[in-house]
């Protein structure tokens, strides 16, 4: 068991290293609300992750692959961020006090995490190509065995995004505010490219 669980953990980490969207998410609440608001978007990110493992496990992933499916996720993941890229800008030229901030229309750390991972087409690359295939190959289909991979990637996951978070909550702390809304700057523009990226790669099937 515990040789499939560092499986999984290896595994995960090919899942959770990569800079992506949620990176920047956690990276993004770390610096301008803190390590807290940085799990709580790891642990969306993950519970999101569970749903693709047990659509993978119980063999219902073909969904994913439909016209339909794979249109509705490209929109929302566009959509959301993009919205999220927009809302992290404002929020740096804001002149609004922080008080506020409670009022803005805008997703909660937690669900914040999980839209961005169950609507993200890399996502579902990744769990319908590598997880699926190494299911294949390794465990077919033992409960236990899945059980424990999950639990390999899922840990990987969470202590990889918390590291992040960690980082960017000390900077916050360390460097002058200027510095940190610079950085808290440059991660929503980056999550506007990857809106752009995205929407670039899906026009396709628009065509």
């Amino acid at each position: 068991m515990l040789d499939i669980l560092a499986a999984g953990f290896l595994i995960g980490l090919t899942h959770a290293m990569p800079p992506g969207p949620i990176t920047l998410e956690v990276l993004k609440r770390g610096v301008s609300e803190g390590l807290a608001s940085a799990i709580k978007v790891d642990v969306g990110a993950v519970a999101a992750d569970a749903i693709f493992f047990i659509l993978i496990a119980i063999g219902l992933s073909q969904i994913l692959a439909t016209s339909p499916g794979r249109l509705a996720m490209w929109l929302c993941g566009c959509a959301l961020l993009a919205f999220l890229g927009l809302r992290g800008i404002h929020k740096v030229f804001s002149k609004k006090p922080a008080a506020s901030d409670h009022k803005e229309l805008s997703p909660s750390p937690l669900a914040a995490g999980f839209l961005i991972c169950i609507t993200s087409p890399f996502a579902i690359v990744w769990w319908a190509g590598v997880f699926a295939g190494a299911m294949a190959v390794q465990m077919g289909d033992n409960p236990v065995s899945l059980a424990g991979m999950f639990g390999g990637i899922g840990l990987a996951c969470l202590l990889w995004y918390a590291l992040i978070g960690f980082l960017g909550s000390a900077t916050k702390r360390l460097f002058s505010k200027a510095w940190t809304s610079a950085l808290s700057l440059l991660c929503s523009l980056m999550m506007l490219g990857f809106a752009a990226i995205l929407f670039y790669r899906g026009l396709p099937m628009l065509l």
